[in-house]
């Protein structure tokens, strides 16, 4: 199984943008471009607000876990 890569502010790529569509699926505010920006980050904080985990802006495992069972 390969490694889940942390997301965070300066993050960029495929990853990224998956994230941001992600998050545009379950309805959130976001622009997907690749770019882990404030926009991104903020929608992680109200993300990681409404499943009641730690509200960092930073997707981890955690939060990662939590997307994935929204997601599903």
């Amino acid at each position: 199984m390969s490694q889940i890569p942390v997301l965070q502010i300066g993050s960029t790529g495929t990853n990224v943008e998956r994230l941001q569509g992600d998050l545009s699926r379950l309805g959130y505010e976001i622009t997907v471009n690749g770019n882990f920006d404030t926009l991104t980050e903020n929608a992680v904080k109200k993300f990681q607000q409404d499943r009641n985990i730690t509200v960092d802006g930073i997707v981890g495992p955690e939060t990662g876990r939590q997307l994935g069972m929204a997601l599903a």
